[in-house]
């Protein structure tokens, strides 16, 4: 099953018909009405293919009239450079500590509320794990992890495409201290590090505080642009690349398999280090989980966590390292020594007794829902000009405002002022171009009091 959204596809088909000449420059488009009689699809959802190619300048839209194909102008994309990861600037580093903070309506946040996560059932099992074996908590922590915890990981990796080595898994406290092992164990200060622009804001500053020096590769509706990274790997400016491929952090694409086959590929014809972060793998919402880069080639360093499928608050994550996973246990042991037994045991037992399947069938399908309530309302809402993405999975939805629109940055300040919470878009890239872009978070519910926040929002925006 494909796992593009609708309007991406269908904007894809539209695509090669401009490239192939059958829809030449200045011949109208299709209109949006057999467009939703061709492939079955709601007017917003048509509309948003449209837009999608709209902002790549392959159409045009003119009033009373519908859309054209645009006349082509050749332009050369700008090469990749070094960006030395600069201090954030005081308004910046002001929204980066606000985020998360409590606030009346919490739409900023990567993850959801209590509610959505097993938190009763682990507190049993905790509770009966403690009883039975003191041991959990009196030990000293030591070792890789917790080996019938490593044991299900590779498991339920089997079922998605990954054969796991429990020798090769070290457990650690979350999915960014997986990151940063990985990063230490394969860089050094000075070294590039690409990255898709934008990108989850903690990366940029974990490669500032590793010294390292970001490749920021443009983003496209079909993932990272694989053409300008490979101009990156050509001139030698990177020494690894981190890709969230399934249900990418923040805009929620999920690449196809063509293209995580091509992006294999490409690290390793130029023997570079691909480093995967697939923490939202398990929210999928389609019938079967998208495979992660790990399962088509035991060359990528796997990171992941329950944190986003169990708990927040559990801060149990695994790295899956590979021909790099001595360097990491070393890491990991020189570090923070060792993860908290106790907690993995009780995510051991979860698992092994069939509770996590069953967990992730309710998460996903509330997600979905969610998501799919606050997409509606935003298309309601907002500017007609707004693009709004449609992920595959996970809790965020990337806003794109249309030019001209109030500064998400002034956005973000006036939005706090009335408890709402949302994630700036210039904390994703290391200067100003997502100034008109942020981030909303689905995973806190749907009811009126987020409706109206969105309302709100909209008002802001103008």
């Amino acid at each position: 099953m494909n796992s593009l959204p609708r309007y991406q596809l269908i904007a894809d088909a539209l695509r090669l018909s401009i490239e192939a000449g059958t829809l030449p420059a200045g011949a109208k488009m299709p209109s949006v009405r057999v467009l939703c009689n061709e492939h079955g699809v709601s007017i917003p959802t048509a509309l948003q293919a449209l837009r999608l190619l709209e902002q790549e300048q392959l159409v045009e839209a003119r009033p009373q009239s519908g859309f054209y194909v645009a006349r082509r102008h050749t332009a050369t994309a700008p090469e990749p450079i070094l960006i030395e990861v600069a201090p954030l600037d005081d308004q910046a580093e002001t929204h980066l500590s606000i985020v998360g903070t409590p606030c009346r309506i919490r739409l900023d946040l990567a993850n959801g509320e209590t509610s959505l996560y097993p938190v009763t059932r682990l507190c049993l099992l905790m509770r009966q794990l403690i009883y039975r074996d003191p041991a959990l908590l009196g030990n000293h922590v030591r070792g890789t992890g917790y080996p019938p915890l490593k044991q299900q990981i590779v498991r339920r990796a089997f079922d998605y495409g990954c054969e796991l080595n429990p020798r090769e898994i070290v457990i650690t406290s979350g999915c960014i201290e997986s990151m940063m092992l990985a990063l230490r164990a394969v860089t050094q200060p000075g070294d590039g590090v690409a990255v898709e622009s934008p990108t989850y804001f903690v990366i940029l500053r974990m490669l500032s505080s590793l010294g390292l020096r970001a490749v920021e590769i443009p983003s496209t509706e079909r993932g990272m642009d694989l053409g300008q990274l490979e101009v990156a790997l050509k001139a030698r400016l990177v020494r690894a690349v981190i890709c969230i491929a399934n249900m990418n952090n923040p805009t929620g694409v999920t690449i196809s398999m063509e293209d995580k086959s091509t992006l294999v590929g490409l690290m390793e014809r130029y023997n570079t280090i691909l480093i995967e972060d697939d923490i939202y793998g398990d929210t999928h919402f389609d019938n079967s989980r998208p495979k992660p880069l790990r399962a088509l080639s035991d060359k990528v360093i796997l990171c992941s966590s329950f944190s986003k499928t169990l708990a927040p608050g559990i801060r149990v994550g695994w790295v899956a390292g590979g021909h790099w996973s001595s360097t990491i246990a070393s890491l990991k042991y020189s570090s923070t020594m060792g993860t908290g037994v106790y907690p993995q045991a009780a995510i051991a037992e979860f698992l092994r007794t069939g509770g996590y399947d069953v967990h992730l069938r309710k998460l996903r399908r509330t997600l979905q829902k969610q998501m799919a309530h606050m997409r509606e309302a935003i298309i309601r809402y907002f500017p007609s000009e707004t693009c709004v993405s449609d992920p595959s999975g996970g809790y965020v939805l990337w806003v794109k405002l249309p030019d001209g629109s109030l500064s998400t940055r002034k956005l973000f300040e006036q939005a706090r002022r009335e408890g709402i919470g949302i994630a700036p878009g210039h904390l994703f890239a290391t200067d100003e171009r997502f100034d008109n872009c942020f981030r909303l978070n689905a995973g806190f519910g749907w009811d009126r009091d987020v409706e109206q926040a969105i309302e709100m929002l909209a008002r802001m925006i103008g």
